[in-house]
């Protein structure tokens, strides 16, 4: 979905609509203040339906937090999008079963009665015909880079059984503008799930329709000939096909008109332009498939320049993690999530690494080839031991969160602050505690959307009773962190901790603080009472 420009588009902070007792748009709203949740610090976009701000966690904000995570917040004016809704529905449903390195990433959904804010990954680098415009000439190995990333972002996609729809340059942004920019896929409110029934209406933007779009009658082909004018036109500058009018464009589409007769096609090999003709074939049933594509012999030039060395410590990661419970899983998703792009780079190259086949998932067998090309063979029980790790966790196979979890050095994320970030999460009212009466509500947030009797089953695990609350010391617990990382800081942390909590408890009682910001601010005030070290102060 896109967003407007309406009078208050020029505000850094968007205006405060009444709070709702309902979502009008989807189970998994949150319908407190957002501007109480995020600190807003600049307007960066505007267009259709609202507003694109910068933004970072208000109870992050004032920290020495490193690598301090920022996030886009697209505030959409409900007044102007209500012609829409369904557009915008879809576009959520689908980022909820999307989980890919080059997808962009759908955080929090809050709701007010004026707009509907959606938390999202922050994407800083411009779209990519942005980047074409500034690059003016791209080589054939850049090409051949973008190209990849955004065919397995594609093919991660048609896996899961949605075609995208409206494939172009400006659908694919950059996190950044340095080097190691990531690319990512957006903009799913086009896009839909197919089964063996063809989609019949007729939506995109011209120039990228393919022709079965055209006749009304088609599948996710329709993306493969999108990605096919994409690589057309990064590699010449120019769109394959042309047309005075509309219907010219159409015609010419329709025909599959185009051609390599412009002087820089001499230029280019003739493998690229093998693969350009193979995703532009007019009939559907012979085009190339994404699979196919990114077995094509001109990415040969992209795996003999990039050869990332792989950590075989993530694969001893791996093999010592433990299925635990449904709320441990759970909150590890919520922690991976909030981590910074800084502190996963190095495991999200490795997820790249294995999923050889491209697909977004890793197996048993796609870590067991990875490891034999870096020198490492595994052994019969290793592998099966792997195998078995891999099905407790992810079913057969990994998806790129799943992966993170596995693989991720259990010291750094157990930190402090990452699990007191992921027990803010859980805390919907902010009283220093989990309250499981809505715990269902808070798991839904977090992505994770059980069933009545899947929730009963999470209290049963612990003998909770639906009235009870768990404060941060019994969070802890339960994410095992006694076991796992223990140092004499953390021991006076607990402590303190304890103390804290108690000091909350009671001005919730009194009701001296009522707002999740009073809260925090109030446990603020209470560390540096107690003259903490500054490093264990600064991570709350």
């Amino acid at each position: 979905m896109g967003v407007c420009a309406p009078k208050e588009h020029d505000l850094v902070k968007p205006l405060k609509g009444k709070l709702l007792p309902i979502s009008a748009i989807t189970n998994n709203s949150r319908l407190d203040s957002i501007t109480e949740q995020y600190d807003f610090i600049r307007v960066i976009g505007y267009g259709q339906f609202g507003t694109v701000r910068e933004a970072t966690k208000s109870d992050q904000t004032n920290t020495d937090t490193p690598n301090l995570k920022h996030y886009a917040i697209k505030s959409i004016s409900k007044s102007r999008v209500k012609d829409h809704l369904p557009l915008l529905q879809n576009e959520l449903s689908i980022l909820r079963l999307v989980d890919h390195p080059n997808i962009i990433k759908l955080y929090e959904i809050y709701e007010d009665s004026l707009y509907i804010h959606l938390v999202t990954e922050l994407c800083m680098g411009g779209d990519l015909y942005e980047y074409l415009s500034e690059k003016e000439n791209l080589n054939e190995l850049e090409v051949a880079k973008i190209m990849m990333k955004i065919l397995t972002a594609v093919n991660h996609l048609h896996i899961l059984h949605i075609c995208h729809r409206d494939l172009k340059p400006e659908n694919v942004m950059f996190t950044n503008q340095n080097e190691d920019r990531e690319l990512k896929l957006i903009d799913f409110g086009l896009s839909a799930k197919y089964s063996d029934e063809m989609l019949e209406s007729m939506v995109g933007t011209p120039y990228y329709l393919a022709p079965e779009v055209l006749k009304g009658s088609y599948s996710k082909e329709c993306d493969v000939w999108s990605l096919g004018v994409i690589m057309y036109l990064l590699l010449s500058g120019k769109h394959p096909f042309k047309g005075s009018t509309m219907r010219d464009l159409f015609r010419n589409i329709y025909n599959g008109q185009y051609s390599f007769i412009e002087p820089i096609w001499s230029k280019i090999s003739s493998q690229a332009k093998n693969l350009i003709a193979r995703m532009l074939a007019v009939n559907p049933e012979t085009r190339i498939t994404v699979q196919e594509a990114l077995r094509h012999e001109w990415f040969v030039i992209v795996k003999s320049n990039t050869q990332p060395k792989i950590n075989l410590e993530v694969f001893s990661s791996i093999k010592r993690n433990k299925a635990k419970s449904k709320l441990w899983q759970v909150a590890m998703r919520v922690l991976v999530r909030n981590l910074s792009p800084e502190q996963i780079d190095d495991l999200k190259n490795m997820f790249f690494e294995i999923d050889q086949r491209k697909t977004g998932f890793v197996t048993a067998h796609d870590i067991e080839v990875c490891m034999n090309k870096n020198g490492y063979e595994l052994a019969r029980e290793e592998f099966k031991e792997l195998t078995s790790k891999i099905s407790e966790i992810g079913k057969g196979r990994l998806n790129y969160t799943q992966f993170l979890i596995a693989a991720l050095d259990r010291k750094q994320i157990f930190e402090e602050e990452n699990l007191w970030n992921v027990f803010r999460v859980f805390d919907h009212d902010g009283n220093g505690c989990i309250n499981l009466s809505d715990l269902k509500f808070a798991l839904e947030k977090a992505g994770c959307y059980i069933s009545d009797s899947e929730y009963q089953e999470i209290l049963e695990e612990f003998e909770l009773k639906f009235c009870e609350k768990l404060d941060y010391d019994e969070f802890r617990n339960i994410m095992g962190c006694f076991s796992e990382v223990q140092t004499a800081e953390n021991s006076m942390f607990l402590s303190e901790n304890t103390m804290i909590r108690r000091t909350i408890r009671k001005l919730s009682s009194r009701k001296i603080t009522t707002r999740r910001a009073s809260v925090y601010e109030a446990m603020r005030r209470v560390r540096r009472a107690t003259d903490m070290p500054r490093s264990v102060k600064d991570s709350i």
